[in-house]
């Protein structure tokens, strides 16, 4: 099965592409606006994609050496993460860069494993970025301006990830959550990701203090929430609950979606 490179690509059953239209209230940064105000976002149902699918999808799109890189994996858990979180990223750069071909640009890894966009031939990424999430039933990656820095994060804590969300938050933070309504696990799973999202913006990994991400504001948006930090004032998330996962974007404080955001549920 070949699905070949073709920008008229129909998309098959388990992925969906969006993309994100965003605005400023005031004009900032050196870049034209209809550039770094654009996002794509591309989040693959793994219970919904067929195996032949995904390894014709990844065959076709990855760079030879993604390809030898996902070969080199030991362990079929870790090599299934690179593999579908690369394939998110290139599905979300297909659409972003419709008249190029991905199998010229390659998802290579910082010093702290962050994902970094290479391209072979030409200049055709370097002025984007890619900021990749996967759980269990989900992967999702977001490419984006790199003169607008941003980061996603989807997932669906586990009953045993609740407590130490819970642990680590102080008075104010579990005044705010209260004033929320939501059960234990859905304010856990709006924390988690959304700390998460925040951390790969930032490029510090959940490497730091929880402490360090403490929310200063959490309020409804739409059918989700926005989040503001005490510490990253420059900084704001917005989270949407879904049945498989919650999302979670981070973005400059001072831009949001033009619309209500992604369709996510």
């Amino acid at each position: 099965m070949s699905l070949g490179w073709n920008r008229d690509v129909m998309t098959p059953d388990g992925i969906k592409i969006q993309s994100l239209d965003l605005v400023r209230e005031t004009a900032s940064g050196s870049f034209e606006t209809s550039d770094s105000l654009r996002a794509t976002l591309a989040v693959i149902d793994l219970n919904a994609l067929e195996p032949a699918t995904s390894d014709a999808l990844i065959n076709e799109l990855f760079h030879e050496r993604e390809l030898a890189r996902r070969d080199g994996f030991v362990h079929a858990r870790r090599k299934d993460s690179y593999s579908f979180g690369r394939l998110a990223s290139k599905l979300a750069l297909r659409a972003h860069l419709p008249d190029h071909d991905p199998r010229v640009i390659s998802i290579e890894s910082g010093v702290f494993e962050q994902p970094i966009l290479s391209c072979s031939e030409g200049a055709a990424v370097e002025t984007l970025g890619v900021s990749i999430s996967h759980s269990d039933q989900l992967a999702a990656a977001l490419i984006y301006h790199r003169g607008h820095p941003m980061g996603i994060d989807v997932d669906l804590p586990s009953a045993v990830d609740i407590d130490p969300v819970f642990d680590g938050l102080d008075a104010k933070t579990r005044v705010l959550c209260d004033e929320l309504g939501l059960s234990k696990h859905d304010t856990a799973s709006l924390l988690w990701v959304a700390q998460e999202s925040l951390a790969k913006t930032l490029t510090t990994g959940m490497m730091t203090p929880l402490d360090i991400y403490a929310a200063s504001e959490i309020s409804r948006h739409g059918d989700g929430f926005v989040l503001g930090y005490r510490n990253f004032a420059q900084y704001r998330t917005y989270v949407w609950p879904g049945i498989l996962g919650w999302l979670a974007i981070t973005l400059p404080a001072r831009t949001s979606f033009k619309n209500m955001g992604p369709d996510w549920s």
